[in-house]
């Protein structure tokens, strides 16, 4: 194919001097160059609502750190601006078309936006790519000026390529601009979300914490408001439509060797410096170049015009079967399958695609749900070629019973679809998966292993799926009902609160249990495959255990006896203290000592000291500041017991002068044979609780410069306060 060479410089020289003549008379008229008149256009931020979201980074839960960002930054933003809020995988679990425009772009709308984004709540998918196509969409992107702001916590998993929806979205948007916010994802294991920005010019920002998100998303959205120098350069064939392929090269001036700037496709967009370049595309053998003057806070557009023959791309599952509608995507290579990290240089999410390329040997490949296809493609020069891609595969029809007698299950499912036979290190690679109650997958024929899960109920079964037909399997839990009760002792009522619950699978060869199923109510519902499993239930530091029998179909109700009473200590100063303290006590329980005469610690608290304990008897220890007593205590089944502490200690304040610098209050007994510390602080001015005793309180201070020391004798009484001056 001869380049059209001629006919692009004379298209060049049209340009130029129609650049010329606009700036000097301020005429507008139809040209290879087009300035953009300066209109912001309209924005949309989309938002992941994903269950991922509920995460932890350095600043809290991560929803909780995206909602404080919005409410900080959307109020500052000039109300002017037509901004709109988009949200994905807030509703439903599993759900790939979960996506909703909350608030169209609009301008004083950012009450609504900040309403919207309160009531979010995490639960489903990360289906980013559709979003951001929904939210182009939403702005007429092929129309108007229009950028979406992508903030994701995660890599898209509802099977679409950023990349793929990066070409698509440059080259149909009349300047449209992704950009994206990686929230706590590492740039390597992004899965071409910086292609999905770098594809349309827009930015690729990272963010870890609550700081980082603000100041990505806020930059984000300044680029999306101010005035931006930017270039777009298009191809197309003699009828208009885009190019597929095309390698787009600019030059900062005449003296360049290497370009500033390179892309590919029909349509190149990129932000640049205002100034003079040279422009050079090539397709396939042909090639032509051209200049440009790119005037500041605008966006210029460059087209120009090369001949291209059609590929036309259908899929279908057998050879003998039907065109498919929908769900397929197209990507052609110029490089065969085992080249290693090759680019597309087309993609399509159309189910009967077209695309123009120049002449040459092409690697086309095809997607429809988890089948894959790729045929090796000859473009002719003038000659149109169609392709039917065959998958040969086909679909597998899945949903559950609990038993064989009961209703299909019509929600909480979740599916997954390995190969039949493991690889040689016994690992099985996901196939395909959905939370579906009716689960449909399109794979490639063969044997698999199909398995299912719902609530604490799992089972598999292995199924062949035929190219072009339907494969229907239900599949039977065999599963039963465990329901749990919990009492502190024989005979009394059933206990009501602070219940922990967990149902341990049978013992595997090292001796160890799974969890299967937890939960915290005072009676607990476990539906579970039947078997043999051990119900654990703890109370505080109270326990018990049971090994239950679960049967297809049938429902186990078990009752766990703790033998354990509740317990409480209280904490006073003196014989005689009516009222009990409870600031800075600190309480641990310890059980009897084993055969070393070592005790083992149950519990701790501060401040208030009930527990649960199973009957028996242990040693309770009481401590407030420097003051401390201990004794046994016993708790009989189902006993509700209090017991009494005397401290016998009191209340100390030593205060020294507080205009002194360096002060330092150390206090040891008055007995010298007693020399342990029992208060310390850098400061002129302690509260301490000791034990009723004399004590010694050493007051260190500075005057002029010179440390000087002094010894104060005090008495402390039980239950009573006493004030002490320190010179």
């Amino acid at each position: 194919m001869e380049p059209k060479t001629a006919d692009f410089r004379r298209r060049a020289l049209r340009g130029a001097i129609s650049f010329l003549f606009l700036a000097l008379v301020g005429f507008l008229q139809p040209a290879a160059i087009a300035q953009d008149s300066g209109s912001k256009g309209k924005t949309i931020i989309v938002l992941d609502a994903s269950g991922s979201m509920w995460g932890e980074v350095p600043g809290g839960v991560k929803i909780d750190v995206a909602k404080e960002t919005v409410a900080r930054l959307v109020p500052s933003i000039n109300p002017g601006i037509e901004l709109g809020l988009m949200a994905y995988g807030h509703r439903k679990k599993g759900d790939c078309s979960d996506i909703e425009l909350l608030v169209p772009p609009a301008m004083d709308n950012r009450e609504a936006i900040l309403t919207r984004t309160r009531n979010l709540i995490p639960i489903g998918k990360t289906p980013l790519c559709d979003a951001v196509m929904l939210a182009a969409d939403a702005l007429k992107y092929e129309e108007n000026k229009a950028t979406v702001i992508l903030v994701s916590d995660g890599i898209e998993t509802c099977g679409k390529d950023p990349a793929t929806v990066g070409d698509l979205l440059a080259a149909k948007g009349i300047d449209f601009v992704c950009h994206v916010v990686a929230f706590d994802i590492e740039k390597d294991k992004n899965a071409g979300l910086d292609a999905l920005s770098s594809k349309t010019g827009g930015l690729y920002l990272e963010a870890k914490d609550a700081d980082g998100l603000y100041e990505a998303l806020n930059e984000a959205v300044q680029a999306a408001v101010r005035p931006e120098t930017a270039l777009i350069l298009s191809a197309r064939n003699g009828a208009g439509e885009l190019l597929d392929g095309v390698n787009f090269e600019i030059y900062s001036g005449k003296a360049s060797e290497e370009p500033s700037h390179r892309g590919t496709g029909g349509k190149f967009r990129t932000p640049l410096e205002a100034g003079d370049y040279q422009i050079v595309a090539k397709f396939g053998e042909a090639s032509a170049e051209g200049s440009i003057k790119v005037p500041g806070e605008e966006t210029t557009s460059y087209e120009l015009t090369f001949e291209a023959t059609g590929l036309t791309v259908r899929g279908a599952l057998t050879k003998d079967g039907s065109d498919l509608e929908d769900g397929l995507s197209w990507k052609i290579y110029t490089e065969p399958p085992s080249t290693t990290e090759r680019q597309s240089i087309a993609n399509s999410y159309e189910a009967a695609a077209t695309f123009q390329l120049a002449p040459g040997i092409y690697f086309l490949a095809g997607r429809y749900e988890e089948s894959r296809a790729e045929v090796e493609v000859e473009i002719v020069e003038g000659k149109a070629s169609d392709v039917k891609v065959i998958f040969g595969s086909g679909r597998l029809i899945s949903q559950a019973k609990m038993s064989e007698d009961s209703d299909v299950i019509t929600a909480d499912m979740s599916w997954k679809l390995f190969p039949a036979k493991a690889d040689s290190e016994g690992d099985r690679k996901v196939v395909a998966f959905n939370y579906d109650p009716k689960s449909e997958m399109v794979v490639p024929a063969g044997k698999y292993l199909l398995r299912a899960a719902h609530k604490e109920s799992a089972t598999q079964k292995e199924v062949e799926v035929k190219a072009g037909e339907n494969t229907e399997v239900i599949l039977t839990f065999g599963a039963g009902t465990v329901i749990t009760h919990a009492r502190m002792a024989e005979g009394m009522a059933l206990a009501e609160g602070d219940l922990g619950w967990k149902l341990l699978g049978p013992p595997n060869e090292e001796g160890k249990r799974r969890q299967v199923a937890v939960g915290y109510s005072d009676s607990e519902s476990f539906k579970v495959p039947s078997g043999v499993y051990l119900l654990q239930l703890k109370r505080g530091s109270a326990a018990a255990e049971q090994e239950v029998v679960v049967s297809a179909g049938a429902t186990e109700e078990v009752t766990l006896t703790l033998n354990a009473g509740i317990w409480s200590g209280e904490a006073f100063m003196a014989e005689d203290s009516k009222e009990p303290v409870t600031d800075d006590t600190g309480w641990k329980i310890f059980s009897q000592p084993n055969a070393e005469g070592k005790r083992k610690q149950v519990t701790v608290s501060y401040n208030e000291a009930t527990y649960y304990l199973t009957a028996g008897t242990y040693l309770a220890r009481l401590t407030r500041g420097a003051a401390s007593v201990e004794k046994e205590i016993s708790i009989s089944p189902g006993e509700k017991k209090k017991d009494r502490f005397v401290l016998n200690a009191g209340i100390v304040v030593l205060k020294g002068n507080e205009n002194h610098e360096g002060s330092k209050i150390r206090v040891v007994p008055a007995d010298p044979e007693k020399t342990k510390q029992v208060a310390l602080a850098y400061n002129h001015e302690v509260r301490a609780y000791l034990p009723a005793g004399d004590y010694v309180a050493t007051y260190d201070h500075k005057v002029n410069g010179e440390v000087q020391s002094s010894d104060t004798a005090f008495t402390v009484e039980a239950g009573k306060m006493l004030e002490v001056s320190l010179q």
